[in-house]
């Protein structure tokens, strides 16, 4: 006869099995995504997209580090370090936690110039809730006026209504990222969690999912392929059971759908206790290829090095103080990338590698 201890355990291992099945980023698509952005963006900006996709696919292949733009590839920027959502694998310690800290016009639009006279190529707009901007159609018509050839806008559609849709179609706005992480009410208020919890059972999910329904269809109205649309869900032990759910549910409507594994928000307890400290080297090998591609500016001006908020621990410099360029050569992000060709990285780095969930 079934114990409940076996039968618990039964359950778990299922459950690991299932997020183990994940691979570290899984692509559905329904669409070429590339050839869509390149007879997009070819036309407009000739050789320098082509050199932009060869620069990047080279740069995810480029373990020896033999290579190290003039400036990033890419940036991630961070508006308004707050959110209308508390999710249960989102780290608040530098968002709803925090002093608020939102970066100001005059700001934007000194870093804007900085993009434009360096070619930027890609702008990852994320790390908090971007539509909480006040401002947030000017930074679209920075974007475009600095002739940034990629840029991506992540949000989790609450507030991707009409209004909001229209502003984002009237841009130039390459990909649009939706992060949703259930196919069900019951799973969407487990979690993706509102900061007001008189929200909660009030069919969220349903909403946001009619936002991008709507969206889908004023683009394709207007004769447009762009932005792209993704929704994405990370696979937790709380939401695994329904990826294949997730899946289905969006393929025959969204361009592509992505299915990804959980970093382990643990990592911050440890960080905030300075756990980090004095710890022996436990892999043979420790590669990270964040630091030759990209930088992560937060809405405090502080520039981390990678997409990662980890990178929090270790910043590299402000933007408020020096030029993107400056701190990009400078001599803290040197020292990270030393780090890792020596085999040696810092102990954030270290500890940020060490804890990858499920050993990705």
């Amino acid at each position: 006869m079934e114990t409940l201890e076996n039968s618990t355990q039964i359950k778990e291992d299922k459950i690991k099995k299932k997020l183990l099945s994940v691979s570290v980023v899984k692509k559905n698509y329904r669409v070429d995504t590339e050839k869509i952005l390149q007879d997009a963006l070819y036309p407009k900006f000739g050789e320098r997209y082509l050199n932009y996709r060869k620069k990047y696919e080279n740069y995810l292949k480029d373990n020896k580090h033999e290579y190290l733009p003039d400036f990033p590839l890419s940036v991630i920027l961070e508006l308004v370090n707050r959110c209308d959502l508390e999710c249960t694998m989102c780290y608040q310690g530098y968002r709803n936690d925090t002093t608020k800290f939102t970066l100001q016009p005059k700001d934007l639009e000194k870093l804007f110039d900085e993009f434009k006279e360096n070619k930027l190529d890609a702008l990852l707009l994320s790390t908090s809730e971007p539509l909480l901007y006040k401002n947030f159609p000017e930074v679209l018509k920075l974007a475009e006026k600095a002739k940034i050839m990629d840029q991506f806008l992540f949000t989790n559609g609450t507030l991707l209504n009409e209004k909001n849709a229209l502003k984002i179609l009237e841009s130039s706005l390459t990909r649009l990222f939706i992060s949703l992480d259930s196919a069900t009410e019951k799973t969407y208020d487990k979690v993706r969690i509102p900061v007001n919890k008189k929200k909660l059972n009030t069919n969220r999910l349903e909403k946001v999912e009619e936002n991008v329904k709507n969206f889908i269809k004023i683009r394709n109205s207007m004769g447009k392929k762009l932005p792209l649309v993704r929704t994405s869900f990370v696979a937790l032990e709380t939401n695994v059971h329904e990826v294949d759910m997730f899946i289905e549910k969006w393929i025959n409507i969204v361009d592509t759908v992505e299915i990804q594994r959980e970093n382990s928000i643990e990592l911050y307890d440890k960080l905030l206790n300075e756990k980090y400290k004095n710890k022996n080297l436990i892999l043979s090998k420790y590669n990270c290829n964040e630091p030759w591609g990209q930088v992560a500016i937060h809405a405090d001006g502080e520039v981390g090095p990678c997409c990662n908020t980890v990178g929090r621990n270790i910043p590299i410099g402000n933007v408020l103080k020096k030029s993107l360029k400056e701190i990009w050569h400078g001599d803290k992000m040197k020292k990270i990338r030393e780090g890792f060709i020596n085999n040696k990285p810092n102990p954030v780095c270290q500890l940020c590698l060490e804890n990858e969930k499920f050993h990705i």
